[in-house]
C-alpha cells in the first residue's frame, strides 16, 4: 500500500515540475519585493547576496527524497546501461571536485561557489537522473511534455497580456522596444529582465510543440488533438518575435527548415531552397530599419551595442589563454571581468554594463569548471550534432535532439544556461532525448 502511494505521489510530483519551474521564476524575482513572509520556502539561507533559493528548490528536494525512497524500496532500479551523456556528467563532477580545491574567490563575490555549483550543475543533473530512471512508461513521459506545453502557454499568455495591456507592474519593453518580462530587483526598484531570457524559455517550447505535432501525425490523430501544440507555437512564437532575439529566431528558423527539408520529397527540395531564400530576404527587410538591426550594422550608437559583445569575446579569449586549465571559477566571472578588463581590453566597459556571464555556453562551462567543463560541453555539442546527422535518413529520428539544439545554437552567441530555470530546462530536455531512446527500444 505504501509503495503504491509513493509511486503515485512521485508521478504527480513529476507532472508538477513545469508549474514549479514557473513558480520558481516568480519567486526568485519577486520574493523580496512582495512576499517576505514566505521565507520558509527557502530551506537554506544563501552565503552571498545573490544566493537566492526559490520554491522550485524546495519542490525538487521533495521529488528527490521520494525518488531515493523508491530506489531503496527497489521500486526504481538504477540500470547501468551505457549512455554517452554519462561521460559529460563525469567530467562535470570531476571538474567540480577539482574546482573546490583550486577555487580562488574574486571579490566582490555576489554568488558563492556552493550556490553556483548547486544551481547550475548538481540540481539539474540530479533531476536529469531522476527523470531517466524514475519515468517508467511513455504515458508519464508524454504527460510531462504536455504539462510543459500547458504551463508555458499559460505563462506566455500572462506575458502577452501584460505587454499589450500594461496592466501589470514593471516594464514590458526595453530601450529598443523589445518585449521583456518585469524583473523586480530586491535592492532596486522595478527593472526588466533581458529580452533574450524570454527567448531562452519559449524558443525550446516552439520546437517541443513541433516535435509533438510530428509524433502525433504518425498516430493519425484528429485535428482537435493538435490544439495544444498549435496554441503553444502561436504564443511562444509571438513572444519570440516580440523579443526581437535574432539568435533565437534564427535557430528556430534553422531547425524548422531542417525538419521541412528532411520530410520533403527530394523532387521538391529546389522549391524549398527558393522559399528559404525568400523568407530570409523578407525577414531582413522587415527588420532593416529597426534600431536593433542598425546596431548590428554599426549605424546606431548605444552603450549596449554589438561592440560590447565583441569586447566580451576578446576578454574571454585572453582569459582563456591565461587560465586554460583552471578557468575563472564558479560565480567569479563578473568580478574577474571587473578586476582584469584594464589588462585585457583597450577600452574598458562601464561599471553598470559589466557582463554577468561570458555570453557563450562553451566559454561558460570553461569559466566555471576549467578544462574539464570545456570538455564536457564540447562532448554534448559533438554527440548531439553527430546524432542529428546520423539519423538524417532514419525513419525513427530522435527529434528531441533538435529541442536541445535550440539551447546549443543560442549558446554560441549568448548564455541560455546561467539562471536556475535555464539550466533545469537544459537538463530536462537532455532527459527527453534519452527517455525517447529508451521507450523507442521498448516498442521494438
Amino acid at each position: 500500500m505504501v509503495r503504491k502511494i509513493l509511486n503515485k505521489l512521485f508521478n504527480v510530483l513529476i507532472l508538477g515540475i513545469p508549474l514549479f519551474v514557473v513558480f520558481g521564476i516568480f519567486d526568485y524575482r519577486f520574493h523580496n519585493y512582495f512576499w517576505k513572509d514566505v521565507n520558509f520556502f527557502r530551506l537554506i539561507p544563501g552565503i552571498r547576496m545573490f544566493d537566492f533559493f526559490s520554491i522550485l528548490d524546495t519542490y525538487l528536494a521533495v521529488v528527490f527524497v521520494i525518488f531515493l525512497i523508491l530506489v531503496c524500496l527497489k521500486e526504481i532500479r538504477l540500470d547501468r546501461v551505457w549512455r554517452w551523456i554519462y561521460l559529460p556528467i563525469a567530467l562535470i563532477v570531476v571538474g567540480g571536485i577539482f574546482e573546490i580545491f583550486t577555487y580562488v574567490q574574486v571579490e566582490p563575490s555576489i554568488k558563492s561557489l556552493w550556490f553556483q555549483a548547486y544551481m547550475n550543475y548538481a540540481n539539474p543533473i540530479f533531476l536529469f537522473l531522476v527523470l531517466i530512471y524514475g519515468i517508467k512508461n511513455q504515458k508519464l513521459f508524454k504527460g510531462l511534455q504536455k504539462a510543459f506545453l500547458i504551463t508555458f502557454s499559460v505563462f506566455g499568455g500572462i506575458i502577452l497580456f501584460k505587454y499589450f495591456t500594461d496592466l501589470l507592474p514593471g516594464a514590458n519593453k526595453d530601450f529598443l522596444g523589445r518585449l521583456v518580462w518585469p524583473y523586480i530587483d530586491p535592492f532596486i526598484d522595478m527593472k526588466a529582465e533581458n529580452a533574450n531570457w524570454l527567448a531562452y524559455l519559449f524558443g525550446p517550447m516552439i520546437i517541443l510543440a513541433i516535435v509533438n505535432l510530428i509524433e502525433k501525425t504518425k498516430e493519425k490523430r484528429g485535428l482537435r488533438n493538435y490544439i495544444l501544440e498549435f496554441l503553444t507555437i502561436a504564443i511562444s512564437g509571438l513572444i519570440l518575435v516580440l523579443t526581437k532575439s535574432y539568435t533565437g529566431l534564427g535557430i528556430v528558423f534553422f531547425i524548422i527548415a531542417y525538419l521541412v527539408f528532411v520530410y520533403l520529397p527530394k523532387e521538391k527540395r529546389k522549391i524549398f531552397w527558393l522559399a528559404v531564400a525568400v523568407l530570409i530576404i523578407i525577414g531582413i527587410a522587415s527588420q532593416y530599419h529597426t534600431q536593433k538591426f542598425q546596431i548590428l550594422l554599426g549605424n546606431y550608437k548605444k552603450a549596449n551595442s554589438i561592440e560590447r559583445r565583441v569586447q566580451i569575446y576578446e576578454f574571454n579569449f585572453k582569459a582563456f589563454v591565461d587560465h586554460p586549465f583552471r578557468g575563472i571559477g564558479l560565480g567569479n566571472y563578473q568580478s574577474f571581468f571587473r578586476e582584469n578588463q584594464k589588462t585585457y581590453l583597450e577600452n574598458v566597459i562601464p561599471e553598470e554594463e559589466l557582463p554577468p556571464h561570458p555570453h557563450n555556453l562553451i566559454v561558460n562551462f570553461w569559466s566555471d569548471l576549467g578544462i574539464l567543463g570545456l570538455m564536457s560541453i564540447l562532448a554534448i555539442y559533438i554527440m548531439v550534432i553527430f546524432n542529428i546527422f546520423k539519423e538524417f535518413n532514419s525513419p525513427n529520428k530522435n527529434l528531441y535532439l533538435l529541442v536541445l539544439f535550440y539551447f546549443l545554437g543560442h549558446g554560441l552567441l549568448d548564455l541560455p544556461y546561467g539562471l536556475e530555470e535555464n539550466s533545469i530546462l537544459f537538463w530536462i530536455v537532455l532527459s527527453f532525448i534519452f527517455m525517447n531512446e529508451i521507450f523507442s527500444r521498448t516498442k521494438e
